[in-house]
């Protein structure tokens, strides 16, 4: 009998020491994680979802019922990420944020449809209520199969780009669009009203460089001369140049130039230059007082 009760304890010890060996083992998915992204203009748009393939089956009215809600792929639901606004179909505006891309597939017509809940297990909890958008569009016949499920980006423009849905032989896609036009006019306004700006905060860069690593200040002096010359009216630049003065102990020059970025800091409301050029004068009145000054 102690012999029976030793072998079944053996046996049962060799039963739970496999499940735990078959616990570890890790099979790799057959809707494998992808993601796919896509500069337009001056917007970075990106897909991440699943890719579940044909593997034999019939997929649009079989596999992914015509008429209900579909993840447009496996596992999680898939996200399109938008970081700047866009527009879906040249007329509806979609603001940033992360969104659930689905798909109400139909033999003539498919909705795509944008959820402001986008992290969720396939369409499980989906609630028609938290849709940013829905829109309508064709089907088309693909002439070649596609194996597996691929969401890609075609037809991209400046400004623009096409999604595209492609699987066993149907590809669905919208159209997205970003603003382009009034950013790079906005740039060609400013460089063109003052096409030297960029030239000051080079010279600016290389004047400061020159201050604080103790080079020749004569030359810094030169070079804050030449921004200021560019962008009249920085308080910051006056304020190194007088930090330039100081440190060659011209400290009347310092304190004056420091007193006009105290002027030009007041008209932009920035009080904490008002503040650092107030306390650099007092401390340059006193070395001044010190060696003898007026």
């Amino acid at each position: 009998m102690k012999k029976v009760c030793t072998l079944s304890l053996l046996l049962g010890l060799f039963l739970a020491a496999g499940n735990v060996l078959r616990a570890q083992i890790v099979m790799p998915d057959l809707s494998p994680h992808a993601t796919v992204s896509q500069t337009i203009g001056y917007n970075e748009v990106m897909v991440e979802y699943s890719r579940p393939s044909v593997r034999g089956r019939i997929i649009f009215g079989e596999l992914v019922p015509y008429g209900t809600i579909w993840r447009v792929g496996a596992n999680a639901s898939t996200k399109l990420f938008v970081r700047e606004t866009i527009t879906i179909e040249d007329k509806h505006k979609l603001l940033p944020g992360v969104y659930g891309l689905y798909a109400i597939p139909g033999k003539d017509e498919w909705t795509i449809v944008f959820s402001r809940d986008a992290w969720l297990w396939g369409y499980m909890g989906y609630l028609q209520i938290n849709d940013a958008l829905r829109i309508q569009v064709k089907p088309q016949p693909l002439k070649e199969q596609v194996e597996t499920f691929t969401i890609q980006f075609a037809n991209v423009c400046m400004s623009c780009a096409e999604v595209q849905l492609l699987w066993d032989f149907t590809r669905v896609s919208f159209r997205i669009s970003t603003e382009v036009d009034t950013k790079v006019m906005n740039e060609i306004k400013t460089f063109t009203n003052n096409p030297e700006a960029r030239l000051a905060g080079e010279y600016y860069l290389a004047a400061k460089y020159y201050l604080d690593s103790d080079r020749d200040l004569k030359q810094a002096l030169e070079w804050i001369d030449k921004a200021l010359k560019y962008a009249p009216g920085g308080y910051w630049m006056l304020h190194t140049k007088a930090e330039i003065y100081a440190r060659m102990g011209q400290y009347k020059e310092a304190i004056e130039t420091a007193e006009l970025s105290i002027k030009e800091a007041r008209l932009k409301n920035d009080e904490d230059y008002v503040r650092i050029n107030e306390l650099e004068i007092a401390k340059w009145k006193q070395v001044k007082k010190g060696k003898g000054g007026t």
